[in-house]
């Protein structure tokens, strides 16, 4: 029948056996994931700037932050993100990185938000000029260097801009950004969104007008200086449709304001002043947008209403009066001129 007592002892050490290489794979398992989520590498050595998109995905935000030498163990960091659940929310902003951050107050940061330092609101119809002067008071650059950069070649030609400037390209919106934020990190945050929100306009349009880009963001920050109204919006930016096609002048008084770099009160004479932005002057879309036009801009030129009208005049109630002829359009004028 064989000795009991050495069957037993011998089971007694498989399970000592057993219970040991449990104890050392745990130990293993524990000091791997304490070296990848509690320690950084040596590299970098100073703070950087983090992009999170929206509708990033948590494993290219790892992997991105692999190459840029903040982890070297994005799978497992991964794998962790999986199990607490952060994988599947996941913040989408701008992020400083600290040297002294671990990977996992970086997981944490990136599900919950980071405190941010800056908050930059940008109204719909802001100008580069005035997105600028808001930047700089922020302490984001000074103007100067700011302006510079939004129409430096190189930087349009690495954000795809078909313009000389990002003016049009910025999207209205309030943004929280990092003490470490450029101008060069702001703009690219503002034009990602701007294509974000352009791509969604673009996707639930389905005859959109034959115009480029460009045209299409240049005509909708027209129509965002013309009325503030997006019942309004779908109309105006039909009108302007329609002169185009006719190649009738667009004679909008914001692109010639714009050409006298914002004055607000125009004489007769300005509406002969020799500028491509004048559209009393010269037929056609001015050659560059005029602002920064905000969503229901965008959807108005992208979804004119069609109509016939050729002309409108703002009343003194906040609304417009369109009219097909020019006939028509000088009876609404005299009209509003004789309101109190």
């Amino acid at each position: 029948m064989g000795n009991p007592l050495g069957k037993l002892w011998h089971m007694v050490g498989q399970r000592k056996l057993l219970l040991i290489a449990f104890m050392l794979a745990g130990l293993f398992f524990l000091a791997w994931n304490e070296r990848a989520l509690l320690h950084r590498p040596s590299s970098p050595s100073t703070s950087i700037v983090f992009h999170v998109l929206p509708g990033t995905t948590f494993r290219s935000v790892v992997f991105e932050l692999s190459r840029k030498g903040v982890t070297g163990y994005p799978e497992t960091l991964v794998f962790w993100g999986d199990l607490l659940g952060i994988d599947t929310n996941i913040q989408a902003g701008v992020y400083e990185i600290s040297p002294e951050m671990s990977p996992l107050k970086i997981l944490l940061d990136l599900h919950n938000g980071q405190k941010y330092f800056y908050r930059l609101t940008v109204p719909e119809g802001f100008t580069m000029e005035q997105v600028a002067r808001r930047m700089a008071r922020l302490g984001i650059g000074s103007e100067k260097e700011i302006l510079s950069l939004s129409s430096d070649p190189v930087f349009l030609k690495e954000e795809n801009i078909p313009s000389t400037s990002v003016e049009g390209f910025l999207f209205p919106d309030t943004y929280f950004l990092p003490k470490a934020a450029s101008a060069k990190d702001v703009f690219q945050m503002m034009i990602s969104r701007f294509r974000t929100v352009y791509q969604s306009i673009q996707k639930e349009s389905p005859h959109p007008p034959e115009l480029s880009e460009k045209d299409l963001v240049t005509l909708a920050s027209i129509v965002q200086k013309e009325t503030g109204h997006p019942k309004d919006m779908a109309i105006v930016a039909s009108i302007f449709i329609n002169r185009l096609h006719q190649h009738m002048k667009l004679q909008s008084d914001p692109t010639v304001i714009y050409a006298l770099k914002g004055r607000r009160k125009l004489h007769s004479r300005d509406l002969r002043i020799d500028s491509p932005y004048n559209t009393y002057r010269y037929h056609g879309l001015p050659p560059t947008p005029i602002d920064n036009p905000g969503r229901e801009a965008l959807k108005a030129v992208f979804n004119p209403k069609p109509v016939s009208y050729l002309y409108f005049i703002s009343d003194k109630h906040g609304s417009q009066i369109y009219s097909d002829t020019l006939d028509g359009q000088d009876r609404a004028i005299r009209k509003v001129f004789r309101e109190p």
